[in-house]
């Protein structure tokens, strides 16, 4: 195993997250990317408030999310309710912007990338894209995210990564169905170095959907936004009240402690 230094990382409503800054979190995978053979892929989570609010409900997810050797924060919940804990962390790190990062990095040198998720078609349409704003990209393999985990199609996607031999690999279906797919297949993918788990990434790289402005995101209001632009995910956005209490609670609990020690 290469987890972080324990130092690295707090425990946000008891899910792990990296104390790490966006320059050492990108070095971080530079570094599991160069490594070569001895090591299981570095597992890449990257936790919002949504996903911690849904392991706060069921353990066995939070138990999942604390299997990752790296989880980013990714989402301004994460940061807001990390502070008024009394933990604060440097910065938020979209998913989608380290993927990207850790593409065009691999694109430089000349490292393989195999992009799995979305409907039929998105994980295609994506590798397009990448390769003409990457011209030396090598995308060496796709796979649409249509398929059961216990399914001869997972045996023979299996094969095909293997094959492949990407050293990168981007897996996008949506928590937790990605991390805990990643946390069941990479003993037996140990020829990838890393793999990260970044939700509809594909489907913002294929042209699918678009993203927030950068001016939006700037505000830290692309949650805002893409509830605009996706009504339906206004059901999952319910999460985003709860997780604000479950942390006013954490942290009126935490302070009444805190004068109980004092008196």
């Amino acid at each position: 195993m290469h987890k972080l230094h324990p130092n690295n990382r707090i425990y946000l409503h008891g899910v792990a997250i990296s104390t790490l800054d966006r320059a050492a979190v990108e070095d971080f995978i530079v570094e599991r990317l160069t490594k070569e053979g001895g090591d299981l892929p570095c597992s890449v989570f990257t936790p919002n408030a949504e996903m911690v609010f849904r392991a706060v409900q069921d353990p066995r997810l939070a138990e999942l999310l604390n299997q990752g050797d790296l989880n980013t924060p990714d989402g301004v919940g994460v940061i807001w309710a990390a502070r008024r804990l009394g933990t604060p962390l440097p910065e938020r790190i979209a998913g989608i912007d380290l993927g990207e990062y850790a593409i065009a990095h691999c694109a430089a040198n000349r490292y393989r990338v195999f992009l799995l998720g979305g409907a039929c078609g998105v994980a295609e349409g994506a590798a397009d894209k990448l390769r003409k704003k990457y011209p030396d990209l090598c995308v060496c393999g796709t796979h649409h995210g249509y398929f059961a985990h216990d399914s001869e199609e997972n045996e023979n996607l299996i094969k095909m990564i293997s094959q492949a031999a990407p050293d990168l690999l981007i897996v996008c279906l949506g928590f937790p169905r990605q991390e805990s797919w990643i946390m069941a297949n990479r003993y037996r993918l140990t020829s990838v170095r890393v793999m990260m788990a970044l939700g509809g990434s594909l489907d913002v790289w294929a042209g699918q959907v678009r993203r927030a402005p950068t001016a939006i995101q700037h505000l830290r209001l692309e949650w805002l936004w893409r509830i605009l632009r996706e009504p339906s995910r206004l059901p999952r956005a319910a999460a985003l009240p709860r997780f604000i209490a479950l942390t006013l609670r954490a942290e009126r609990a935490k302070k009444r402690k805190f004068k109980a020690k004092l008196s």
